[in-house]
């Protein structure tokens, strides 16, 4: 086998402006369906604020957005590090002055053996996975409300209902815990015109399934698949677009499942 990339982000739809002048804060957008969802909500009329680790790959997500006529922002930053959860809030209101819809998408995979998982395991996972997606949320809803609304997504995974690949208790604990955590938050706002609803996908063909820790298992997941293959991002990146859009206006406290019939495979 050869080694696999994960593919560009080439949109061939006609763009119908759905996020026309709204501000959208991506978290981990550098690759995967954090990157595809940055450059199609640009795409849809969106100014786009990038977060993300890598310098050197959210500078070529901003150039490829800029060059297709786009507009948006790139921070390096680390949503771990409080510090820079705000710096990024700080610096999307300093270029734009509101935030419209926040999609906090940064994670990473963990399959490990039950009994070896660890305490910094915890911490170290649960604090990206889940705490960051709560603190993003505690720093923009207070600017959505004074807006007088505002959309959330969060990306969680098939994983919060159902999976079959051993080492993953630490992963689906913080996927079903993000989902709830959704939930409640969503009842919480809905009267403040703010929705907040979680998407959660299969298996997606992004770098981190295809280059990182899990891309042992990809080829075994993909092969137990009902349809024969993994979701491009673009394939989850259209759905998050739906439910920040205005077209999604009666939709919140709603985990939305991406898939091909994946479940239960």
């Amino acid at each position: 086998m050869g080694v696999r990339k994960e593919a560009e982000v080439v949109l061939t739809r006609p763009s119908a402006n759905r996020l026309k002048d709204k501000v959208v804060l991506i978290t981990g957008a550098t690759s995967g369906i954090g990157k595809a969802c940055a450059i199609l909500f640009a795409y849809e009329g969106a100014k786009v604020a990038i977060c993300g680790r890598r310098k050197e790959k959210g500078e070529a997500v901003l150039k490829q957005i800029r060059d297709s006529g786009g507009e948006g922002i790139f921070i390096q930053a680390d949503v771990t590090v409080e510090e820079d959860c705000q710096r990024i809030v700080r610096e999307t209101m300093d270029a734009y002055g509101r935030i419209d819809c926040l999609f906090n998408n940064a994670g990473r995979l963990i399959t490990k053996p039950t009994v070896e998982l660890t305490r910094q395991d915890w911490e170290d996972f649960t604090n990206l996975d889940c705490y960051s997606y709560l603190r993003m949320m505690q720093l923009v809803l207070p600017i959505m409300e004074a807006q007088g609304g505002g959309s959330i997504v969060n990306d969680t995974s098939l994983a919060a209902l159902d999976n079959q690949i051993p080492g993953g208790a630490l992963y689906c604990f913080t996927k079903a815990g993000v989902n709830h955590m959704t939930h409640c938050i969503a009842v919480e706002y809905c009267k403040k015109n703010i929705r907040i609803n979680n998407v959660m996908p299969g298996l997606i063909a992004t770098e981190m399934t295809l280059e990182g820790p899990g891309a042992e298992g990809y080829d075994y997941i993909q092969s137990l698949l009902p349809v024969g293959r993994a979701a491009d991002p673009l394939e989850v990146a259209y759905p998050v677009l739906f439910l920040l859009s205005d077209e999604a206006s009666y939709i919140s406290g709603a985990s939305l499942l991406i898939d091909y019939a994946q479940r239960g495979y």
